[in-house]
């Protein structure tokens, strides 16, 4: 029962570390695309839209990285009892591709829209993913080595 508990935890901070990460990324990208067609944003609005996200997007976004990364961290236990090593490599690479798959799967089914403006383009894909590959490496760190 204490190692569930201890894999739920570095779930939930895997999570965290997932949403904190990808949100702020991709407001940050969205703000980049705005400043390059001209549009003047101080550091305040930078902070304020980027927490704004988090509270609003982050919540709902949670959810579905929370079931992103609960089915990756699954098939990666399972690779690395077939492996028997790189267990940090192995989470790192499921958090990047539970979150390329997340990505492409919520724009099959919200009608073909990118649900998450900052992921539209290779670059916006590139930071969710690293957001991802940082949650698995969280997990790696604090799950049961089991």
């Amino acid at each position: 029962m204490r190692a569930f508990f201890k894999r739920a935890t570095a779930w939930i901070l895997a999570v965290l570390t997932t949403v904190i990460l990808g949100v702020s990324l991709q407001t940050q990208n969205v703000i980049a695309r705005l400043s390059n067609i001209g549009a003047d944003v101080g550091i305040a609005e930078r902070l304020s839209m980027t927490l704004y996200d988090l509270r609003y997007l982050g919540t709902l976004y949670a959810l579905f990285v929370g079931v992103a990364l609960l089915i990756a961290f699954s098939v990666g236990a399972f690779v690395f009892r077939l492996a028997k090593f790189g267990r940090p490599i192995i989470y790192i690479t499921a958090g990047a591709v539970a979150v390329l798959i997340m990505l492409f799967s919520m724009k099959q089914a919200f009608f073909d829209i990118h649900m998450i403006a900052g992921a539209r383009d290779g670059s916006g894909i590139g930071l969710q993913m690293l957001a991802g590959a940082i949650g698995g490496y969280v997990f790696s760190r604090v799950s049961p080595k089991t």
